[in-house]
C-alpha cells in the first residue's frame, strides 16, 4: 500500500489512492509494498526501493549509504508497545532532494501519529523537514514508553517490597513478578536498540545535510533530535540497571521465603523428634518395664513427651534461633 503526501500551503495533504505518483509528491509512504508498487517508486523517484531482507542486516554499511544524491537510512522501530509483546522492526528511509520515501512492514503508533500531525500547518512542507518531524514523532513515542516503563517499575517495586507491618501479611506471586520483570527487561532492551540505530540516523544527517540545501531550522531540529537521543539512552541504561537490580531483590526474596519455610520444618522436626524417642521406647513392650504395671505410667510417658517436646523449643528460643 502507497500512502503519498503531497506540498498544500505550507503544509502536507494526503492523497487518494491512485495508480500514479504526481511529481509534487513530498512523502511517500510504502506500507509492506507490492512488486508493481515498488517498480512505480523505482520508476517515479529513480531509486532502487530495498528489499525487506536488505532492510534486516545490521551491518552500518547496510543500514546508512548514500548513491548519488539520495540517502538510504534505516532504524528499528517500535510498534505494539502496549501490548505484552511489542515488536521492533526494521523501517528505511530513503532520503532524496524532493522526496521522502519510507518503506515498512510494520504500523508504529508514531507513524499514525505524524501522519495526522504533518497535515496541519507549521511543520514544513518539504523532504528533510518531513523526516526531521517523522524521526522526532518516533523520538517521541520511545519517550512516551520509557516513561510508562518507569512508572510500572515504580509499581513493580512496591510489590516486591511491600511492607507487612500492620496488615496481614500478603503472598507475593513471585512467578507473576519474575515475568513482568522479563517483559519489561526486554521492553527496554527493545527501546536502546530503537534508539541506538535513531541515533546513528541523527549523528550520518548532521554531517550529510551539513553541506546539503535544508533550512536552519531543520539542522536545528536535527542537533536536537541527537540531544533527545542521547537523554533517552541514559534514561533507558538507568531502568535496565534497575530491573537487573529488581530481578536480584526478587531472587533473594524468593530464597529468603524458602529459607523460612526449611526453617520451620526443621523447628518442627526438632520439637517432635524428642516425644518420638519416648513414644519408642514406651513402645517396645518389653516384659520387664517397671512402667507397665505402674497406675500413673501412661500419664507418667504423656507427660515426659510434653516436657521432652516444649524444653528444647524453650532452649531454641532462648538462644533467639526462633
Amino acid at each position: 500500500m502507497l500512502d503519498v503526501y503531497v506540498r498544500h500551503g505550507g503544509r502536507l495533504k494526503k492523497l487518494e489512492a491512485s495508480d500514479s505518483l504526481p511529481a509534487e509528491a513530498v512523502w511517500i509512504d510504502m506500507i509492506r509494498p507490492t512488486a508493481d508498487e515498488e517498480a512505480l517508486v523505482e520508476r517515479t523517484i529513480g531509486i532502487d526501493v530495498p528489499t525487506h531482507d536488505d532492510m534486516k542486516e545490521i551491518e552500518a554499511s547496510s543500514r546508512l549509504y548514500q548513491e548519488d544524491s539520495h540517502l538510504f537510512m534505516t532504524a528499528t522501530v517500535l510498534s505494539k508497545t502496549e501490548t505484552e509483546h511489542p515488536v521492533a522492526r526494521p523501517i528505511t528511509f530513503v532520503l532524496t532532494p524532493t522526496h521522502l520515501v519510507t518503506i515498512r512492514y510494520t504500523e508504529p503508533k508514531s507513524f499514525e501519529i505524524f501522519a495526522g500531525r504533518c497535515q496541519r500547518p507549521g511543520l514544513g512542507d518539504d523532504a528533510a523537514s518531513a523526516l526531521a518531524g517523522l524521526l522526532d514523532a518516533v523520538i517521541d513515542r520511545a519517550a512516551d514508553t520509557l516513561e510508562r516503563l518507569s512508572v510500572e517499575m515504580d509499581t513493580l517495586s512496591a510489590t516486591v517490597f511491600q511492607s507487612a507491618a500492620g496488615a496481614v501479611r500478603r503472598t507475593i506471586d513471585y512467578q507473576n513478578v519474575l515475568r513482568s520483570i522479563g517483559q519489561k527487561g526486554e521492553l527496554n532492551a527493545k527501546i536502546q536498540e530503537s534508539l541506538l540505530t535513531i541515533g546513528r540516523i541523527s549523528s550520518y544527517l548532521e554531517q550529510v545535510l551539513a553541506t546539503a540545501k535544508v533550512s536552519k531550522e531543520t539542522r536545528g531540529r536535527i542537533k536536537t533530535l541527537g540531544r533527545d537521543v542521547v537523554s533517552l539512552t541514559d534514561h533507558a541504561h538507568f531502568l535496565a540497571d534497575r530491573v537487573t537490580f529488581l530481578l536480584d531483590a526478587t531472587l533473594g526474596m524468593i530464597n529468603i521465603e524458602q529459607n523460612a519455610i526449611i526453617k520451620i520444618v526443621s523447628i518442627a522436626t526438632v520439637v517432635f523428634l524428642p516425644p518420638t524417642v519416648v513414644a519408642s521406647i514406651y513402645g517396645m513392650n518389653f516384659h520387664a518395664m517397671p512402667e507397665l504395671n505402674w497406675p500413673w505410667g501412661y500419664p507418667f510417658a504423656l507427660a515426659l513427651m510434653a516436657v521432652a517436646a516444649v524444653l528444647p523449643y524453650l532452649v531454641f528460643r532462648r538462644l533467639g534461633w526462633l
